[in-house]
């Protein structure tokens, strides 16, 4: 009889133990070692669909992780693998998870040169993001910090890509984002290791504290901030006092011989620099601008070339695009001025004609468009 008792205890035993490795679903260890491999797969691609990181394929190794794909960047790729391994849980052939994850399989996109972020805010608490990102989780992150600081609505047209410089990128582009909030209009450019914000602001305080934050961005990245106050335009000073030029509908236009001197006299500062592989008008550079497109609307005659120049630097690589498109920018505010498209003609020269007068260990005067008169 107590044999038939042993027996039965030891029976009880071990079916209470079976049934104590069923997990919350009701399904047993003995089960999920023959269904694992299917079910881990299941989970580990919903992880990664929610994660953004639809490029990711996986296949199973019993419990180990095999993924491949093309992955945008070296983060998105250490990404997903994270992403796989946490997936079911806790790891381990005990409880059914990701034992191991291997991404050899995973290839890089080419990396994206130059590494060009923006973010554009125009009048009011909206923005528009452009650009590439080093990750997705990097780029939730930047659009759910835009989506606080401007809450009338973020345009996100950013694409993730490899190739950003080693540094806290996205923490260097936080700090764009939330100086730009303070501006009224303006824009952000992040071009590989260097940050630039543009834009007007309502007080020479707020401009000097915004300046202030810019220059303080962390190494390897350099960060400045080119601002004007509102209702007022910086400009170079004058070598000698111009005349005050009425407004473009109602100029009045002058002798010939008068005519030559208001060209002459806009001439001397017939230069409009930028900042480092940026395409954006500043201040100054608008200055000059309105007064050389006054002068031609006061002199029909007058034909202009607007040639754009880059510094040649690694920064500005493609040194023939940045100069034409700086000249297509100081183009445009000509035409929006009220100068014809027949009277200006075009030109990007790249870095194929430095100034003479440029240091070379600061090429800034090469970044320039120059206006010069077309006999």
């Amino acid at each position: 009889m107590s044999r038939w008792i042993v027996f039965a205890g030891i029976t009880a035993m071990l079916v209470t133990g079976y049934f104590a490795t069923f997990d919350v679903r009701g399904q047993g260890f003995l089960r999920s070692v023959k269904h694992v491999p299917a079910e881990l797969q299941t989970k580990v691609e919903t992880a990664l669909r929610s994660g953004g990181m639809n490029w990711a394929r996986v296949e199973m190794d019993g419990q180990r992780a095999i993924l491949s794909g093309l992955a945008p960047s070296e983060l998105d790729r250490d990404d997903a693998m994270e992403t796989a391994r946490r997936a079911a849980g806790r790891g381990g052939s005990l409880w059914g998870g990701i034992t191991a994850v291997d991404g050899e399989r995973i290839k890089l996109s080419p990396p994206r040169k130059p590494y060009k972020w923006i973010a554009k805010r125009g009048n009011g608490q909206s923005i528009s993001l452009s650009g590439v990102v080093p990750s997705q989780r990097f780029k939730r992150q930047i659009v759910a910090q835009a989506r606080k600081l401007f809450p009338k609505g973020v345009e996100d047209r950013t694409i993730v890509a490899s190739g950003h410089p080693t540094g806290d990128w996205a923490g260097t582009a936080l700090i764009g984002l939330q100086q730009l909030q303070k501006v009224q209009s303006g824009e952000v450019q992040f071009n590989d290791g260097v940050i630039t914000l543009f834009g007007q602001t309502r007080d020479d305080g707020e401009r000097a504290t915004i300046e202030t934050a810019m220059n303080e961005v962390k190494r390897p990245f350099s960060g400045s901030a080119s601002l004007s106050t509102i209702d007022r335009v910086d400009a170079p000073p004058p070598e000698e006092e111009e005349p005050e030029l009425a407004p473009a509908s109602t100029v009045q236009r002058p002798p010939a011989a008068d005519c030559q001197k208001l060209v002459d006299q806009a001439m001397r500062n017939n230069v409009v620099q930028f900042a480092p592989a940026s395409d954006v008008v500043d201040a100054k550079g608008l200055k000059s601008i309105e007064t050389m497109a006054n002068t031609a609307l006061m002199c029909p005659d007058l034909k202009l070339k607007i040639s754009g120049h880059a510094d040649g630097s690694q920064v500005e690589a493609n040194a023939t695009e940045i100069s034409r498109r700086r000249a297509l920018a100081v183009s445009k505010l000509m035409r929006e001025r009220g100068l014809e498209n027949d009277r200006l003609v075009i030109v990007g020269v790249g870095a194929a004609q430095p100034d003479p007068d440029a240091d070379p260990l600061n090429p800034a005067k090469n970044r320039r468009v120059e206006f010069s008169v077309i006999p």
